[in-house]
């Protein structure tokens, strides 16, 4: 059951996770080609080391507009009830927000085509929600975005997409897929830029990726769900983050 208080009796810490599938432990199944839910989500190590209960409201799919319209939901219902829902609060968006109607690109690659949220639509929602949650008295923590695999994602659009043609999206495109990953890495810099403009807590997970040799391991086929090698440094980024949060968070009890 979800709670709503910001601290329980035996003094545990709680926080909400507002995203989309990469935060709601998402994964490519590979033999079936079907998306399933991993078994254990990014926070069960933070939960197991600290006195803390994640509550994990991230959605597959969801872009920014559609994540504050359950925000605000959940901050009215416990401002009614005179209490605040959390004492942080995760926002891990863009992903989705980046993204184009591929088919529609497909269909007229000489068109002129916008994204799910456009870049400014997508800055000042963010921004807007950073504001509110400080009012409510919860921190804010940022998240920037894993990085993505273009050419993988590219195939995977045209194989799940009826009707797409790589050529015509590639025309699009500029005849370059990377411009796939351009376009995703500019929604994750004003992620990044906002968090250090408003002084708000910042889990980098693009830089964790990218630190790493080969980052397209730790992703699925698919080139845009990190798979599970990718979601255990995720966790470790988030136990991480806790570090710096330090001693406002007590450790589990033997």
């Amino acid at each position: 059951m979800e709670t709503i208080q910001t601290l329980a009796l035996d003094g545990r810490m709680t926080m909400h996770v507002y995203g989309d599938s990469i935060l709601k432990g998402i994964i490519l199944d590979e033999d079936r080609g079907q998306y399933v839910p991993m078994k254990q989500d990014d926070f069960a190590p933070l939960c197991e080391k600290y006195a803390m209960d994640v509550v994990n409201k991230s959605k597959f799919g969801y872009t920014i507009g559609r994540g504050w319209a359950l925000m605000s939901r959940a901050l009215q219902n416990a401002a009614e009830k005179n209490t605040v829902p959390c004492r942080y609060m995760v926002l891990e968006y863009g992903g989705n927000d980046c993204n184009f109607d591929w088919k529609a690109v497909s269909d007229d690659p000489h068109g002129e085509h916008m994204p799910m949220t456009t870049l400014a639509a997508f800055t000042d929602t963010m921004k807007h929600i950073i504001s509110v949650l400080r009012e409510h008295a919860i921190t804010p923590i940022l998240v920037s975005l894993p990085p993505i695999h273009a050419v993988r994602y590219l195939n995977h659009i045209v194989a799940s997409t009826p009707g797409t043609d790589k050529a015509r999206i590639l025309s699009w495109l500029g005849g370059d897929a990377e411009m796939i990953y351009r376009y995703q890495e500019l929604y994750s810099s004003v992620v990044t830029r906002t968090a250090y403009e408003m002084n708000c807590m910042y889990v980098d997970l693009r830089s964790a990726f990218l630190d790493k040799h080969n980052y397209m391991e730790l992703l699925c086929r698919d080139g845009i769900h990190p798979n599970e090698k990718g979601h255990a440094l995720i966790a470790d980024a988030f136990l991480q983050m806790a570090e710096r949060i330090g001693s406002t968070l007590q450790r589990q009890t033997a």
